[in-house]
């Protein structure tokens, strides 16, 4: 896979994420692509709730160029410029124009059923809609799949980290999180937290440095209900608390 490149088209796409979490994307997915080979998993799918101009989309596209696989847009409203992008990158990108809590009335939820690689949760970014995308995409999530949940620990939106926590720790539900850093969490299943966690306490760092981005890989406490690593601006060291990699 040719990061660079990937890195470079969403760069001149108009959005808010960010260029270090652009190149947290690119590792994470090549990583979990490397899971789909020891495990004999198949190419699972992509997600993406709410898209704008289809900044982060792109990258997800680039990727399913690559791997064969397919990638989902749920807004309700796609612009043509996104849809120009995104099929300028592949002709596996379908488009939904609705609510994403609707997902959950149609064909497509019982189509991707424990089918899902990666879900971009950038939609409504209410408390109640959080909530739901993040119910909705559990469903659909496989093993090894990863959802990235946009706007979190942000002053502007509270609520989310918020949702998020009341879904993990009030519902029984199957996800955790692993990595939590420049104004987004990830999490997995339980099944594949080890192989993600492990994965990035040893190499995204490193891997982050490679693509242009010091940071520090910080984890400076554990619980049996929370062991997530975080990444942060660079703290003076490259990694920082006691229990990194752990």
């Amino acid at each position: 896979m040719q990061i660079a490149e990937v890195l470079e088209r969403q760069r001149h796409v108009e959005g808010m994420l960010m260029e270090v979490s652009a190149a947290v994307w690119c590792i994470l997915l090549e990583a979990q692509h490397a899971s789909w080979q020891w495990s004999g998993d198949h190419a699972r799918d992509y997600l993406e709730i709410g898209t704008f101009k289809g900044k982060a989309a792109s990258i997800l596209a680039s990727f399913t160029a690559e791997y064969g696989n397919r990638l989902a847009i749920v807004d309700p409203e796609v612009r043509p410029e996104t849809r120009s992008l995104l099929d300028s990158i592949t002709s596996t990108v379908s488009y939904m124009e609705m609510r994403s809590e609707f997902l959950a009335q149609g064909d497509f939820l019982r189509a991707n059923l424990r089918n899902l690689a990666w879900a971009h949760i950038d939609g409504m970014h209410s408390f109640a809609a959080v909530v739901s995308d993040v119910s909705l995409c559990e469903q659909m999530l496989g093993d090894y799949g990863i959802i990235c949940i946009d706007d979190f620990h942000t002053d502007l939106y509270p609520q989310i980290p918020a949702a998020v926590y009341k879904y993990l720790y009030t519902t029984p539900t199957d996800l955790c999180v692993f990595l939590v850093g420049f104004n987004k969490a990830y999490l997995c299943r339980n099944v594949a937290f080890r192989y993600f966690s492990e994965f990035v306490g040893k190499n995204i760092h490193w891997s982050l440095k490679e693509l242009g981005h010091l940071v520090s890989l910080v984890k400076t406490g554990r619980h049996s209900q929370f062991d997530a690593h975080a990444i942060a601006p660079f703290q003076g060291e490259h990694t920082f608390g006691a229990y990194v990699g752990q």
